[in-house]
């Protein structure tokens, strides 16, 4: 028989995209305020995998990823989703989203993002929101699955979670 225990806590990231004449410091700021210090951020670029997004945030959209400060229990991620959700509110204009937010969990052996969309191969958390496993960390270096969205296949995406990784490393060895 296995014995339930805690899980391991991980590190919150968010996959930012902001819409052209979104203030990136600005939002950077609120989330700050929302869910503590970024420890990590990539820089921010131009967003141009797909045009999904285009017809509510409009051409012109960027994204940056983020890690934050201090550790995460899994267990909330249904609960961050909603978060990420009503900051989205709060951020768009008529009706229309400016910032889109996808947390995720990372731990030592794997990515997972909320998302409310489901899927076949996403998994019901709670709330509408669904887990989906973004990489898994095989042979030294994370790897993206068959449905990893096509911005975190990219190498330098791939090696800042790498980075990521290896600071919760740093941590659990620190605090035991």
């Amino acid at each position: 028989m296995s014995r339930p225990r805690p899980p391991e806590p991980g590190l919150l990231t968010f996959g930012v995209l902001l819409g052209a004449r979104v203030d990136p410091g600005a939002v950077l700021e609120a989330l700050e305020a929302r869910f503590g210090a970024v420890a990590l951020a990539t820089p921010l670029r131009p967003f141009g995998h797909t045009a999904y997004y285009e017809r509510e945030m409009g051409p012109g959209i960027r994204r940056l990823h983020l890690v934050m400060e201090g550790r995460h229990d899994p267990g909330g991620l249904a609960a961050l989703k909603l978060r990420s959700n009503a900051f989205e509110g709060e951020w768009a204009r008529a009706g229309r989203r400016r910032v889109n937010l996808d947390p995720g969990i990372l731990g030592l052996g794997q990515l997972v993002l909320a998302t409310g969309k489901p899927a076949a191969h996403r998994v019901y958390l709670a709330h509408g929101i669904y887990a989906e496993v973004e990489y898994v960390f095989e042979r030294g270096s994370f790897r993206p699955l068959t449905w990893t969205y096509p911005d975190y296949r990219e190498p330098a995406v791939i090696g800042f979670f790498n980075g990521a990784r290896e600071r919760l490393r740093r941590l659990r060895k620190e605090t035991g």
